[in-house]
């Protein structure tokens, strides 16, 4: 194999590295988007309760799921 051919080898291989690599860090930020959008809403849901609370309302009385 001449030196041009292992060249080109090794340039594939990286390349192939690098697609892999970049296809997997996609998945991962669209997982933490995800994720980032839950404690968001979930953020908000207890904000909201806290200035509830403030403003001196009360939280409505549930039951407890065993009721």
């Amino acid at each position: 194999m001449s030196d041009t051919d292992e060249r080109l080898a090794k340039l594939e291989s990286r390349l192939a590295y690098l697609e892999r690599h970049l296809e997997q860090q996609d998945r991962e930020m669209l997982k933490q988007s995800e994720h980032l959008k839950l404690l968001t809403r979930e953020f908000t849901k207890l904000k909201d309760k806290t200035e509830d609370l403030a403003e001196g309302k009360s939280l409505p009385q549930e039951k407890p799921p065993h009721y």
